[in-house]
């Protein structure tokens, strides 16, 4: 807020005041220095509201001093009295305005001024009026008794009800009126137009309504406070009533300001109920006390219908959101190729897409519950599929992601269909898993493409051998014949060139034989076997220490925990874990001794079993691509390999049913875990801290 606009607001506060100031001490009540009302207090709390962020607050403390002594000195009080009455009219705002803004913060964008909009503002407003009124009781008191040597508690306790309900009532209406007149500039642009408007909306019931409680509080209190003799005065509050029920809360703010003037005119005329209550504080008393009453009834009841109609209304837009939301959600998934559903915690199939139906070729009733039969699903193998097997059945057991290839073949469907059948976990709102998702896709065409690359591949990598053989065979038998050869310039030529031939030979054949190793943890019959993978683990470890000390290179450590047993085939285990510890050998820094550790773990009827290393690691984002076929995720820093190794493993996991995964070791280099069927109950005995230790001992391996 500029200075120029702040000193105007203090002139126009100023000016209310003064003439506030004036009115209440004209209505005093017979027999006493008492005004009836006081409308400067809520002149003063909205003056200091409004001002309390301006940096003239200064000015405004010194004008409110100024004309708090201007009207008390002109209507006859002492200069001891009208001191009082300053230091009281001074401290009262800045209580009023600490306890309201403590209550009731602003919100933002407001300059400071709180919104009447909700009963809690409402009950906010009223209890920092009260706590101004009886703030300044004690100074208050403490003054009558410097200037008149005596105190009275009566004379207190109208004063505290005159100032509290002054603060109400002008506080409420100039915060509504406020606020209405914030509303029509931000809709129309300014007020004039949106009066207009608002004119031409309402209906004429409604302007009748307005126009009825308008006559009927003119003539029911004109009558009840001016006419002497008519002392029914609370049953007008139905007024009230009717306008918080069905009118406007601005107009039952600004009703209830009416009232308390009509009220404040009949008492100080002496025709009001209340001006032949006793003694003239009784009638002050009583009189505050109505308009308290009616002022708080009807801002209650019209803030409340309010709320309840602001959420109503927000209800209204949320169940519309909601409805749009699962409209777009519906459209999504009708309109995907992808089959989905829903399967409740027993398998019932609670909604699902129209693809669903078109890729299993009928949709399951709620009264089957085992969907094996009912679709003709099958592995790729063509062994049957458990109840376990089912990824929904997995998913209700542990709460993961679970992914099967099965082939559907029923009836309705012309022809069998390898479907990629995927659950999720779907948690409900407080927590419980009751539901999953399912996602089911049709992998016909990519795993008959993939069979035909990958048989396609197996005999190549087949037919190859032979010729390759040739070529080493004849490659062998050239170096041992120049071996024996006289010494010649063009020899060294023709010893490099056959050194090259060689090495591509032993490129060649080390695709040739990854080639077969991917066909063979394709398409070989699995052999399962329980196997005691210490010993397997142990085996593989020695040959990786041999071939170390054979080649003069650092010779690998292995750590080796007590493994649980798992029930796999052993010929494509072993060649899991070599390619594994291959691979941790290989991408090892040079110079580096490679370092790896072996452990596992047993959750129900899975082993997972880790190879962790201290390699280089795994490049970030390829986490996963490393799986894939023929990808290479060092191929610029001179790591030799075909990129077929990790596919290969977690070709050979799936076939077991289980995963793969790569993950950054913590203390460097990488860590890969895959999960095998376990055998029974395994639960490993004493199991050491740290493990057995495999490292080379005059060229062979020991178990230390």
């Amino acid at each position: 807020m500029d200075t120029r606009t702040a000193l105007l607001r203090t002139c126009g506060f100023a000016g209310a005041y003064l003439v506030a100031g004036f009115l209440g001490r004209l209505a005093v009540a017979d027999g006493s220095d008492l005004s009836l009302v006081w409308p400067a207090a809520g002149v003063a709390g909205m003056w200091f509201l409004a001002q309390r962020s301006a940096r003239t607050r200064w000015v405004d403390v010194a004008a409110l001093a100024a004309a708090t002594a201007v009207v008390n000195l002109a209507t006859g009080l002492s200069a001891a009295v009208t001191a009082i009455c300053v230091v009281n009219y001074l401290i009262q705002p800045v209580i009023f305005v600490r306890l309201l803004t403590a209550w009731c913060p602003a919100p933002t964008g407001h300059h400071g001024m709180p919104q009447l909009r909700r009963l809690k503002e409402l009950w906010a407003l009223l209890a920092a009026s009260l706590g101004a009124a009886v703030g300044v009781v004690v100074p208050d008191m403490a003054g009558q008794w410097l200037t008149t040597g005596e105190t009275s508690w009566s004379f207190a306790i109208a004063w505290v009800a005159y100032n509290a309900a002054a603060l109400l009532l002008v506080t409420t209406a100039a915060l509504r009126v406020r606020m209405l007149i914030m509303v029509l500039r931000a809709r129309h642009g300014s007020v004039a137009a949106g009066w207009r408007r608002a004119a031409r909306d309402v209906s004429l019931t409604r302007a009748g309504e307005y126009l009825t409680v308008t006559v009927c509080t003119v003539v029911g209190y004109g009558l009840t406070m001016t006419v002497p003799g008519v002392s029914m005065v609370f049953p007008l509050i139905a007024l009230t009533v009717w306008a918080a029920v069905r009118l406007s809360t601005t107009y039952v703010a600004v009703h209830s300001l009416v009232v308390a003037a009509v009220t404040v005119l009949g008492t100080w005329l002496g025709t009001s109920p209340f001006a032949h209550l006793g003694s003239p504080l009784t009638g002050v008393l009583v009189a505050q006390v109505f308009i308290a009453t009616v002022t708080i009834v009807g801002l209650a009841l019209a803030l409340g219908r309010d709320e309840r109609a602001a959420l109503t209304a927000e209800l209204a837009g949320e169940k519309d959101q909601a409805a749009r939301q699962a409209q777009l959600m519906n459209a999504i998934a009708n309109s995907m190729a992808d089959g989905m559903g829903v399967h409740d915690r027993d398998g019932r199939l609670i909604m699902h897409n129209p693809a669903l139906k078109s890729l299993l070729g009928r949709v399951r009733p709620p009264e089957v519950l085992d969907p094996r039969d009912f679709y003709g699903f099958r592995h790729l193998d063509g062994t049957p599929v458990t109840e376990d097997d089912l990824p929904w059945r997995r998913v209700s057991a542990d709460g993961q992601l679970h992914s099967l290839d099965l082939v559907a073949s029923n009836p309705d469907l012309q022809h069998d269909r390898i479907i990629r059948y995927t659950a999720t976990p779907l948690i409900d709102p407080d927590g419980a898993l009751n539901r999953s998702v399912v996602v089911l896709r049709d992998i016909t065409a990519e795993t008959r493409h993939r069979d035909e690359l990958a048989g396609f591949a197996g005999v190549v990598a087949h037919d190859l051998l032979n010729p390759l053989t040739t070529i080493e065979g004849w490659t062998e038998a050239v170096e041992d014949t120049l071996a024996e050869a006289p010494e010649h310039p063009s020899l060294a030529v023709a010893r490099s060139g056959l050194a090259r031939v060689d090495r591509a030979a032993a490129r060649m054949r080390g695709l040739v034989n990854d080639l077969l190793a991917y066909t063979t943890a394709r398409d070989a019959a699995l052999m399962t076997a329980d196997i005691d993978i210490n010993n397997l683990a142990a085996d593989v470890a020695a040959a990786r220490i041999d071939t170390a000390t054979a080649a003069s290179t650092p010779a690998p450590v292995f750590t080796i925990g007590d493994l649980h047993p798992v029930h796999a085939d052993p010929v494509l285990l072993r060649q899991l874990l070599d390619n594994l510890i291959s691979n941790a050998v290989k991408y090892t820094a040079t110079g580096l001794t490679p370092h790896i550790t072996i452990t596992s773990s047993h959750t129900d009827d899975t082993v997972a079993v880790t190879v962790a290393d201290n390699g280089i690691g795994i490049p970030a984002g390829q986490h996963n691509a490393i799986f894939d076929n023929f990808h290479r995720a060092h191929r610029g820093a001179g790591y030799a390999g075909t990129g077929l190794g990790l596919a290969i493993c977690q070709r050979t996991v799936q076939r077991h049913g289980g995963t793969i995964t790569a993950t950054d070791n913590p203390s460097g280099g990488a860590r890969f875990t895959f999960t095998l069927p376990a055998v029974g109950d395994p639960a490993p005995t004493a199991a050491p801290a740290t493990g057995d230790t495999l490292s080379p001992a005059a060229g062979r391996p020991v178990l230390v």
